[in-house]
């Protein structure tokens, strides 16, 4: 059952970093984006194959099941990451509104610098 999960991980694993790497190819992430997702992927990859390491190692940092210490790693991952996605949308959204406001006002100032022209 374990390896079978171990397999199932591996692939997973795999087929993120090959989507990351899809992504820093077509510029949608940055280099330090894609050495971020490379880490946790590897990572993930180095927990598939060695589960017993990563027991051992919650067990050294006093956490009493290695569950608990994966549930803990991936808060503090996807605190951060959410965090930061949803600062970049606010960015987004607001140089959306500023274009549309500057783009929605155009026609009136050219109506404006007509009336003075004539």
């Amino acid at each position: 059952m374990i390896l079978g999960l171990q397999v199932i991980a591996l692939v997973f694993a795999l087929v993120m970093i090959y989507f990351a790497y899809l992504h820093y190819r077509r510029g949608e992430i940055n280099g330090l984006e894609i050495l971020f997702w490379l880490t946790a992927w590897m990572g993930a990859i180095f927990i598939a194959i060695f589960p017993e390491a990563f027991r051992a190692f919650s067990a050294t940092i006093a956490v009493n099941r290695a569950f608990d210490l994966a549930m803990i790693g991936a808060f503090i991952l996807v605190i951060p990451t959410v965090y930061v996605s949803y600062i970049r949308t606010k960015r987004i959204e607001k140089k959306i509104e500023d274009l549309v406001r500057k783009e929605s006002l155009k026609p009136l100032d050219e109506l404006q610098k007509n009336r003075k022209s004539t």
